[in-house]
């Protein structure tokens, strides 16, 4: 074998579904017994490199033959081994011994009890039997006579008479045959006491005696009367079947004849007389005899079966005419009982007549017709001569002469059956008839013939269940003609399409028995076809012609397989599982074939191909792993390098990967001294580490640095073992590690001074893990120093700039905030960013300067130095060295709030805007825009606020999410044109919020329903402005009317208004909308009240004051209606515990009616509020 193992260090990124490879690790299987069944002798002479043939084979290019012999077996290591096992075979052979006498006991024992209480059994039962006999001869003879009294007595009784004549026939039936059965046995007694005395060497032994015969007479004459005497009889038909069976088996087969006729053709042919004088003898008959039969019952079960009779009875007499005129009679319709006997009865008929084409098609039909019964509970009552059918039918096409000329037809034999059948393919018998029909040729030695038609059969039925047995039988008819290249060509045929898992396996796995004779017949073929194929794809592989070998492999490996499934353990099993294993490497069946290698190297019969095996185990294995990973369905871990991604707790390795360590362990240890063993141990070892079992991994690498620190890759190893203590934080073994590599130094050239700096390097990433678990156990003050303290000490160290952030966040946890802020300034300033658009070559960079930058201006502004931290923001935003970094735009918003917060609201406004042209999402823009309108309104420019907000809705308005801002801008636009007295636009703007909110399915009684809630509010402020503007002037009776008329609609539309509020559910606003309406009902009542009185009533007169009285009598109710929805605002302000303008105002109204029930409570001057002392 050429496979080479692979040098390479990192193990292919695959691994999947094991398909059960935890077997391959490589546990041999338990031996299987030689199967029993006695082998199949060949019809002719074997061949050279046969198996069986005692005829050895030298295959050209292949291995020698001798080296294929039984393998020694295994000797003891000592003494004292043998000693043992000569101890074991002794206790063996003693239970062995044992064990056959106590079976030879049990089953001696078994048969003598058996046999008494067999006999008992007999003996008792025999007396009981003869009793009952004797009995029942005496109840018989005393019944017939009863009868027979009763038939002188009344010998023309319609009613009676017909029914005893026949029970009685019947009773003379059973005593005719009972007595002739006791004359049979003595008879037979009889002869074998003149053997016995002829053996006994007695002289003079008489001749045996004649055999008794049976005499129905009676039966049948007293049959024969009831259906001459009595024609009405129901059971005439019955009584005429039994006396045509009687006469039969009397040897009156034309009076038995006539009998059936006389059921079947009553209307042509009489009942026989007692004489038989009426009886139409043999010979007499002619065509159509039996044309326009009417039968006696049409409706008798007996017809069919008495037709039948009849056609056998001419057929016996060779009268094929009659014969086939009953026997369709016979048949019935499909369906029938003796429709199927019928047909086959017709065939054989057409076939003396030589109609042979007639007899093909009833012999088809009956085959036709008894497959359609299959698999039903009918199929068991049909008469099955199937087997029989099929071959007389090849029978009938190796005839010639179809049309009796005397000359061969055209066409003949295999022509004809074509003809006949290679349209119906199809049909499950089709294929029999041509293995048939080959059978026969065979059998006449016409070989050529048969295996063309053999050769037909399977290319047009390759996958029936007969397969293999005619490609065996093809392969004995070539050996026949001695054609021993079409024998290898057969041979390979027989050793390779029917084995497990081709595809006529899988057409046929549901018929265990059709797989069991395929693979007996195939047993013999497949070690020499296996040794043929694969010596002819090691040629062309040797050729370069890598496609064709491997189809040879496989041939090879399927053979192999077949054998070893059924002969595991032959002495020659050692060699041929190590070839198997080769075969299935070599056609890419990678798994199996670490499988088989596995058990070669592992084997107890011979050591020879232990180390060959054990490298095509790992081979096997390595390729298997590759294919899975390159079908991405495995991958093995990544070697765990990084501490913070922890802990590793160990992993339980997947059965691919543990198979695959074993095998490299297995190799390392069978072969010591092999090229590659370093590099397979290094292997061995990497998989446990990639499954965090340090300690197993650690054994290995330092198996390499012990054994092979000469090579390279003990380098390797020795950063394996530190990435392990590293993970695990052991750094006090990390620094011990780090001396043993140092004092080894391992490797070769420039990778040994490389590896040598590197370990200085590993000693300064101790300092910092150090320091790391000083910063993690939270003494952050400690941590911080020694991180400064590493920098200082080495500032180009690689970590120098992780070790400057981790002190700064150090300082921030211990609040030296000043500390950490000069510490990310050394950072920044210190480093360029990594992903800056112009870093050059020899520029230091650091992944956290960006970062740094970030921490730096949020310090700042911890400590309210916002220039400070505006001008850090602003760097990071703007410089081009941070084009590329994440919190560029975090930056840019920081500092746009702390603008707003120096109240530098340009500023602020720009740089939102600024946000809003950098921002990815629309989310993130709309937010920005519409910050800068807030800021705007905080410059306390009405024009430019109302821009600002019209540019946030001309930009994103009816955008997704952005239903709440849109809402709030139109009410603060709503407002905005409010405070500037503009009616119509502030009215236009809170619709809009309202019509907004209603279209955009917000939540009413939700936070964000304060907004529309608000503009409701001031539209209705609106309405409760334009009430209070009116007043009661006139004098005039119909005038002051009109002027009240007008004055209550508008209360109306004020109350209408503020209801609208309540929809919202926003409590704040509804408490507002509950005391404004309570003030629009006060106020508009208190005008009426002081309204003049009209001129017609004279001032201080009584109808005077009776008018004013009356007015305030009618406010009344407004005036109560306000209290209560004062007392309401009050009451839910209180249960709500809301404050607020509106609440106070409401409960200062009440206090001017209901002063006792709410006191006026002021509020204080000054206010307490707890003091911030972060």
């Amino acid at each position: 074998m050429s496979r080479k193992l692979s040098s390479t260090l990192a193990l292919p990124a695959t691994l999947a579904a094991l398909l059960g490879l935890a077997t391959v690790a490589i546990a041999t299987p338990a031996a299987a017994s030689r199967p029993t069944g006695s082998k199949q002798e060949p019809a002719f002479p074997g061949r050279p490199g046969e198996p069986g043939s005692g005829v050895g084979r030298i295959v050209e290019g292949g291995s020698d033959p001798n080296r294929l012999q039984a393998p020694l077996p295994r000797r003891p290591r000592n003494d004292e081994e043998a000693q043992a096992i000569e101890e074991l075979e002794e206790i063996f052979q003693r239970f062995e011994s044992a064990s056959i006498a106590v079976e030879e006991t049990l089953t001696d024992q078994l048969i003598i009890e058996g046999e008494k209480g067999r006999a008992e059994l007999e003996k008792g039962y025999d007396s009981q039997i003869r009793e009952h006999r004797a009995q029942s001869r005496v109840l018989r003879s005393k019944a017939i006579t009863r009868y027979e009294d009763f038939l002188k007595l009344h010998p023309n009784d319609a009613g009676w008479t017909p029914e005893i004549m026949f029970r009685l026939a019947e009773l003379h039936f059973e005593a005719s045959l009972e007595r002739y059965q006791r004359q049979e046995e003595a008879w037979q007694e009889q002869l074998a006491a003149l053997e016995a005395r002829k053996e006994a060497g007695e002289q003079n032994v008489p001749d045996p005696p004649t055999p008794p015969s049976v005499d129905y007479k009676r039966s049948i004459e007293l049959l024969s009367q009831v259906v001459s005497g009595f024609p009405d009889y129901s059971l005439n038909d019955a009584a005429l079947y039994r006396m045509g069976v009687l006469l039969y088996e009397s040897e009156q087969f034309d009076a038995s004849r006539q009998s059936f006729l006389a059921l079947t053709c009553s209307n042509r042919y009489a009942v026989p007389n007692p004489d038989f004088s009426n009886v139409v003898p043999s010979g007499s008959f002619r065509t159509g005899d039996y044309e326009n039969c009417k039968a006696l019952n049409p409706k008798s079960d007996f017809v069919a079966e008495s037709w039948l009779r009849v056609g056998e009875l001419h057929y016996d007499v060779d009268e094929y005419d009659p014969a086939l005129e009953a026997f369709i009679a016979a048949r019935g319709e499909p369906g029938s009982t003796l429709y199927a006997l019928a047909l086959v009865r017709i065939a054989l008929t057409l076939y003396l007549k030589r109609d042979f084409a007639g007899s093909i098609a009833k012999l088809d039909d009956y085959i036709r017709y008894l497959d359609s019964y299959k698999g039903t509970p009918e199929y068991d009552d049909i008469p099955n001569f199937r087997i029989e059918a099929i071959r007389w039918m090849a029978k009938t096409y190796n005839e010639d002469d179809w049309d009796g000329n005397g000359r061969r037809d055209k066409p003949f034999g295999l022509k004809r059956l074509e003809r006949d059948y290679a349209e119906r393919k199809d049909e499950p018998h089709v294929p029999e008839i041509y293995a048939a029909y080959a059978d026969l040729l065979a059998f006449e030695t016409e070989f050529q013939d048969a295996i063309e038609i053999y050769q037909l059969a399977l290319d047009r039925w390759p996958l029936a269940a007969a397969a293999p047995e005619i490609q065996y039988k093809i392969l004995q008819a070539w050996k026949a003609l001695r054609e021993d290249k079409q024998v290898t060509v057969a041979r390979d045929a027989l050793a390779t399409n029917y084995l497990r898992g081709t595809t006529w396996y899988y057409a046929n796995e549901n018929d265990p028995d059709a797989i069991e004779r395929a693979f007996k017949l195939a047993e013999d073929a497949l070690v020499a076809t296996a040794v043929d194929h694969q010596a002819k794809a090691q040629n062309l592989r040797s050729e370069g012609r890598d496609a064709e070998a491997k189809r040879e492999y496989e041939i090879a490996a399927r053979a192999y397989a077949a054998y070893l499934e059924r002969f595991p353990n032959t002495p020659s099993s050692y060699e041929y599982r190590y070839s198997y294993g080769d075969s299935l490497y070599y056609s890419e069946q990678y798994l199996e074939a670490a499988k088989q290698f596995a058990i070669v190297r592992d084997s107890n019969l011979d050591n020879r191909l232990q180390a060959d095996a054990a490298e095509g185990v790992v081979s096997a294995l390595e390729a298997y792993s590759e294919g899975e990973a390159a079908a991405g369905n495995y991958s093995l871990p990544e070697m765990p390098k990084d501490p913070d991604a922890g802990p590793y707790e160990p992993a339980t390795i997947p059965p691919l990967a543990a198979a695959l360590q074993d095998a490299y362990d297995r190799y390392a240890e069978y072969v010591p001294d092999g090229e590659n063993v370093a590099t397979i141990i290094y292997k061995a070892g990497e998989i446990s580490q990639r499954y965090n079992q340090f300690a197993d991994a650690r054994d290995h690498f330092q198996r390499v640095i012990d054994r092979h620190c000469d090579q390279d890759v003990a380098i390797n190893a020795g950063y394996a073992i530190l990435d392990g203590y590293t993970l695990q934080g052991d750094l006090e073994n990390t620094s011990k590690t780090v001396a043993m590599l140092e004092d080894k130094a391992c490797g070769t050239g420039e990778a040994k001074t490389e590896f040598a700096g590197k370990l200085r390097s590993i000693g300064n990433a101790v300092i910092f893990q150090e320091a790391t678990l000083l910063f993690e156990a939270g003494e952050y003050e400690a941590a911080a120093d020694r991180y400064v303290a590493l920098v200082d000490q080495a500032p180009d160290d690689p970590n120098a700039d992780n070790a400057l952030n981790n002190a700064a966040v150090a300082y921030e946890n211990i609040g030296r905030f000043e500390s950490a802020t000069k510490t990310y300034e050394r950072i920044y300033t210190t480093y360029r960013p990594c992903d800056a658009p112009k870093l050059k070559p020899g520029d230091k960079c650091s992944e956290f300067a960006d970062a740094a930058l970030l921490r730096t201006g949020f310090n700042h502004a911890r400590f309210f130095e916002f220039e400070e931290a505006v001008a850090s923001y602003l760097v990071l935003a703007t410089n081009d060295d941070y084009s590329n970094s994440e919190y560029r735009l975090t930056a840019l918003r920081n500092a746009a709030s702390l603008q707003d917060s120096l109240q530098n609201y340009d500023k602020s406004a720009k740089l939102y805007y600024q946000v809003a042209d950098k921002a990815d999402s629309p989310e993130e823009k709309a937010e920005a825009y519409y910050r800068a309108a807030e800021v705007i309104e905080k410059i306390g420019d009405a024009n430019k606020t109302i821009a600002a907000y019209k540019k946030y809705l001309k930009s994103f308005g009816g955008s997704e999410g952005q239903a709440v801002r849109e809402v709030e801008a139109h009410l603060r636009l709503g407002q905005l044109y409010r405070e500037g007295n503009k009616r119509k636009d502030a009215t236009r703007e809170l619709q809009a919020a309202i019509d907004i909110f209603d279209a955009r399915g917000l939540q009413k009684g939700t936070p964000e329903a304060a907004l529309p809630a608000e503009a409701q509010f001031a539209l209705a402020e609106y309405a409760l402005d334009d009430a209070l503007k009116l007043n009661l002037k006139s004098t005039s009776s119909k005038k002051l009317e009109a002027e009240a008329k007008k004055l209550f609609d508008a209360l109306v539309k004020v109350t209408t208004e503020y209801d609208r509020v309540f929809d919202y559910r926003s409590l704040d606003w509804v408490l507002a909308a509950m005391y404004r309406r309570g003030y629009a009902f006060e106020t508009i009542a208190n005008k009426v009240i002081e309204a003049p009185v009209p001129s017609q009533l004279r001032k201080g007169s009584e109808a005077y004051f009776a008018y004013k009285i009356t007015v305030a009598e009618q406010m009344e109710p407004f005036i109560q209606k306000a209290v209560l929805l004062y007392e309401e605002c009050v009451k839910r302000s209180k249960e709500y515990r809301i404050n607020n303008a509106w609440t106070s105002r409401a409960l200062e109204r009440l206090n001017v009616y209901k002063a006792d029930e709410f006191p006026l409570i002021r509020d204080p001057a000054l206010t307490l509020e707890l003091e911030d002392r972060r």
